[in-house]
């Protein structure tokens, strides 16, 4: 399980960051090596999904920031990098922008955060599509019929369904469906 997004940070956030330096509370305004490793491993959970769709997604990821690592442009970059590339595969995806620059303020960090969550969303729907009882059946056909086994639940006959062109495409039940030629 990954830890979950931040990207609601304010300027305040920042401010209170900034007056407690050296508190041990976390600190939505103190972006640190925390926040580097949550993002890497949301983007390495990420790939790791989108691969299970087929995707064939690679990522170059660190996950073992520490206290003592100052990330670098290349560094932000390559995560900057990450994210589109994890984005650019979420076809209808809308998102916010991500913008490479010399800097990561909280507002940026929010967007990074904020792209990582719709992606996620974006998946979970896309799942749910896909899940649903009813999918969409289609079948180029070489005879003009479709064997379809009625609904056994509402009536025990078989019925013929005349296709026009040869080409089917309709709703159907998965459970009731049969898409071999008569």
């Amino acid at each position: 399980m990954v830890d979950n997004l931040i990207f609601d940070r304010l300027t305040r956030d920042v401010e209170i960051a900034l007056e407690r330096p050296n508190s041990s509370e976390f600190q939505k305004g103190a972006y640190n090596y925390m926040d580097l490793n949550r993002v890497e491993q949301w983007c390495e959970y990420l790939m790791e999904l989108l691969n299970d769709y087929g995707k064939g997604i690679e990522l170059e990821i660190k996950m073992n920031w520490n206290l003592r690592d100052y990330p670098t442009r290349k560094q932000i970059d390559r995560i900057r990098s990450n994210l589109d590339t994890i984005k650019n595969t979420c076809y209808a995806l809308i998102t916010e922008t991500i913008e490479y620059n010399n800097t990561l303020n909280y507002e940026q960090a929010n967007i990074l955060e904020k792209i990582l969550f719709d992606i996620d969303e974006y998946i979970k729907e896309m799942t749910r599509t896909v899940e649903l009882q009813y999918n969409l059946a289609s079948r180029i056909n070489i005879v003009k019929n479709v064997y379809m086994p009625v609904n056994t639940d509402v009536i025990n006959e078989d019925k013929e369904v005349p296709i026009q062109d040869n080409i089917g495409a309709f709703l159907c039940s998965r459970k009731y469906i049969n898409m071999k030629g008569v």
